[in-house]
């Protein structure tokens, strides 16, 4: 990193927090201590900004949200840029599920989810009924990606093509399928240009594989000690466990100059 003003990014679930639950006390103030000192703080998630955690909508921790694997940039509120499936790719989409009853995925879109095959955590979302429901009952809908519960099936990669781009998971419990050209890692560079940040000046931190590419394009990364082996294995830097005060921890040693990092 060079000297001048820092982005920081991070991720949500494994990372600032657990299943919706809001950050620690730590990690929060070490986050206003950040801005304070004149640099920027922004959530980096694979989230749709329909399905953030409302612990973080308004937080005044944070400069904004890059949301759906760098589909959605908001900040400050204002949408920056955005971008959609379409609607011919969404009906294929759900035809392809509904067909396919075992299989339950999550049209992850700017107002929340519509799910095909089953419910999501208990959450009420509304449910995909017929493979035209995107252009009837829910027009209205912009969906910006897909995530399947499951490891993927060659059908499915058959049935994206070019259209959608996987994002695997090691665990195989759940993958995302996002627009070409996007992701965390794109979507960081695309911010730092719209922030005035100099690439090398941002700091990525994050727990998982859909974090790698956000690694890849930030100055810095930084892996949460409960991350996984391919995002530590990635990392430059391990912090603490998430809700332990792992980021503040990271963000105190690397834009504040308080206390060091273990390096990998």
């Amino acid at each position: 990193m060079t000297t001048g003003t820092k982005a920081v990014f991070l991720d949500i679930d494994g990372t600032l927090s657990w299943n919706g639950v809001p950050p620690c006390d730590e990690d929060i103030d070490a986050l206003r201590a950040v801005r304070a000192a004149g640099h920027f703080v922004l959530i980096n998630t694979g989230r749709s900004s329909g399905f953030l955690p409302e612990s973080l909508r308004g937080a005044d921790y944070l400069d904004g949200f890059l949301c759906g694997c760098g589909t959605q940039l908001i900040l400050h509120e204002n949408m920056i840029f955005n971008g959609e499936l379409s609607r011919p790719l969404l009906r294929r989409a759900a035809a392809f599920y509904l067909a396919r009853p075992g299989r339950r995925c999550l049209f992850e879109a700017e107002d929340g989810l519509y799910v095909v095959n089953g419910d999501y955590k208990g959450g009420q979302w509304p449910q995909i009924i017929h493979e035209d429901d995107f252009e009837t009952v829910y027009a209205d809908a912009h969906v910006v990606k897909l995530t399947v519960i499951g490891s993927m099936i060659p059908e499915e990669k058959e049935m994206f093509g070019e259209d959608l781009e996987p994002v695997l998971q090691s665990s195989g419990r759940w993958y995302e399928a996002i627009l070409p050209g996007r992701g965390k890692g794109r979507g960081l560079l695309k911010a730092c240009e719209t922030l005035g940040v100099l690439p090398e000046n941002s700091i990525a931190v994050g727990d998982s594989e859909n974090d790698l590419a956000m690694f890849e394009s930030a100055g810095v990364a930084v892996a949460m000690e409960n991350a996984t082996a391919d995002a530590m294995a990635a990392a430059d830097y391990m912090t603490g466990r998430c809700g332990e005060g792992g980021v503040a921890q990271a963000v105190r040693a690397l834009v504040l100059g308080e206390g060091v990092l273990r390096a990998l």
